[in-house]
């Protein structure tokens, strides 16, 4: 109960921003609280005064009174739902935010951890989930707790030692209660999880129905989403056995004592021990209460269920972000150094093999250095960490006369520029994602770069040229105009460091001639690191390094490895023969 307590709390101090309109809304359920136990008593005198007393002020002033009353409750039941939801839905957007910059400011081994369902799953079903918690159930606890209180009150003022017959049956709801949120407490962090996993599955089946369609695993595919799919039915069909057992037990419980409350008012009221007006406010002032005892019972589902997404949430919040603010910050106008990797061995979370090993490479300064091998042989490892999305566990990177490790990150990767095999679009214009990350750029900048990349030629027959929507990662692009959007975008950094990732691999002749060129002109005056796939577009590279297993196997310039026979003169003899490529 304590960490449901700390968790709740967490949650609550999403709120503080906008406690003035909380407080209103607080203010609200207190004075609807305060009306409720005003029916019961208002009928009290409607009947002694009204009906028996036959006062004629009371018949028109007291039903007058009542439908105020009525009237009244409703304007502050508005008041209170609309604050405490306004209170709510900014809490969300904050906590939402949040989250999202949280999760792309993580490590990215942690990001290879979590299932892109599962981060999915924390802003798009746990978000919302706990939006009902701090909103609804806000309100419910809030202003029925006072509503219950209130009604109390009225009931020991009426005939108090009938009141403590009724509250004989509290102890016995709240361990039912009690049960009942143990077992709603496991069952929602099942289907939490189960909701994330479905998640997954449905981003993999959508993002890979190519390959779903080619290799006909439609039925397989399905049958995976089913499982899961009934998996999280069963899992939340417990949870509704249990909350739906929870609350007819207490209302049954509630009904023993109202019936055996109501049996002994008769007795009393026959002796005329009570009032006429004074048995039918206390039996009114009981029926009253049957309704916010049943909302705080069914409730309970609800805030069990967001406290179970808010302690998901707090886990993901609580991981340690990448430290970005941290080290000593490169100046601007730092000139190009030579990038020594001093004795590099990273293995990734979970091999036993490294991927480097003892690796020692120097790029020298304004000089393009390739990288060779087959796959594994830990040439994109290099790639990653120059840019510090991994640290190795041996060795270090220096750059010139600094250790990357001790340089602010931030300012380290605002030295680096990188085109891969797989181009990330975003789903938004041509010039967005060329200028991606400074929307500030003047156009002028963006069409030169595009005119760089050797871009405009294919931008320029589009209906909205610059302005053409790209769609969802690019859809709207042929795998060649992608590429030089990346390499526009790279331009656009204008970094030092330029890292090429494969990045002709998958493309035609033609497609890769265009990129080629506009590669050549990008690593003019950088120092470039490239990883190479075909050979043949590395043929003029500065410096080629043969790795294999993690290891520097050769270097050299190309004339020279041929000559030499070895791994290298072997891949590009492959290559020319038609057979396996390196990756």
């Amino acid at each position: 109960m304590s960490d449901s307590v700390q968790v709740y709390r967490r949650l609550l101090g999403y709120t503080r921003p906008y406690w003035r309109t909380a407080a209103v809304a607080l203010l609200a359920m207190a004075a609807a609280a305060a009306l409720e136990p005003l029916v019961p008593t208002l009928l009290q005198h409607l009947v002694d005064k009204g009906l028996i007393g036959k006062d004629p002020q009371a018949g028109w002033r007291l039903p007058l009174l009542l439908a105020l009353t009525f009237a009244a409750k409703g304007l502050v039941d508005y008041v209170a739902n609309v604050a405490s939801q306004a209170v709510a839905q900014h809490a969300m957007s904050d906590l939402r935010q949040e989250v999202f910059r949280h999760q792309t400011g993580l490590p990215l081994a942690e990001h290879q951890s979590r299932s892109h369902g599962r981060m999915l799953s924390s802003i798009l079903n746990d978000i919302p989930l706990l939006s009902q918690a701090l909103s609804s159930a806000w309100i419910i606890v809030i202003r029925d707790t006072l509503i219950i209180i209130g009604l109390t009150v009225k009931l020991f003022l009426l005939a108090w030692h009938l009141t403590l017959l009724i509250l004989l049956v509290a102890p016995v709801v709240a361990i039912l209660i009690r049960v009942a949120s143990r077992k709603l407490r496991v069952s929602n962090e099942a289907m939490r999880t189960l909701a994330g996993q479905l998640a997954g599955q449905l981003e993999a089946g959508l993002s890979g129905v190519k390959e779903l369609k080619i290799f006909g695993a439609r039925d397989y595919e399905s049958g995976r989403f089913n499982q899961l799919s009934e998996d999280l039915r069963r899992a939340s069909m417990r949870a509704v056995r249990v909350q739906s057992a929870n609350v007819p037990l207490v209302q049954v419980l509630a009904a023993l004592a109202v019936s055996g409350v109501i049996f002994v008012v008769m007795t009393l009221s026959a002796r005329n021990l009570l009032t006429p007006g004074e048995f039918f406010g206390f039996v009114t002032a009981m029926s009253l209460l049957f309704e916010p005892i049943r909302r705080l019972t069914n409730i309970n589902g609800t805030i069990q269920s967001g406290l179970a997404s808010a302690r998901g949430l707090f886990d993901l919040l609580d991981q340690p972000l990448e430290p970005e603010g941290q080290g000593t910050p490169l100046p601007a106008t730092t000139p190009l150094q030579p990038i020594v990797f001093d004795h590099v061995t990273f293995s990734y979370p979970g091999q036993e093999r490294p991927a480097l090993q003892d690796f020692c490479l120097t790029l020298p300064p304004g000089q393009t250095v390739a990288l060779v091998g087959s796959s594994g042989s830990g040439k994109t490892t290099v790639a990653q960490l120059l840019a510090r999305f991994y640290s190795p566990q041996q060795g270090a990177i220096q750059y010139g006369p600094h250790d990357i490790a001790a340089l602010e990150l931030r300012s380290w990767r605002e030295q680096l520029a990188w085109v891969g095999q797989q181009v990330v679009l975003f789903d938004d214009t041509v010039a967005a994602n060329m200028a991606y990350g400074r929307p500030d750029l003047p156009r002028e900048k963006i069409l030169e770069a595009a005119r760089a990349a050797h871009a405009w030629e294919f931008i320029e027959r589009l209906p909205q040229q610059l302005d053409a929507p790209c769609g969802h990662n690019g859809v709207n692009l042929s795998g060649g105009q992608r590429q030089r959007i990346a390499i526009a975008r790279a331009f656009l950094k204008d970094a030092p460091v330029l890292i090429l990732d494969e990045a002709t691999s998958a493309l035609d002749n033609e497609s890769e001639r265009q990129v080629q060129e506009a590669l050549g002109t990008l690593a003019a005056h950088r120092t470039t690191l490239v990883i190479a796939h075909r050979l043949s577009t590395i043929e003029s590279a500065d410096w080629i390094v043969a790795m294999d297993q993690g290891r520097v196997v050769e270097q050299g310039r190309h004339a020279e490895l041929l000559a030499r026979g070895g791994l290298y003169a072997r891949l590009h003899q492959s290559q020319a023969q038609g057979g396996d490529s390196p990756n």
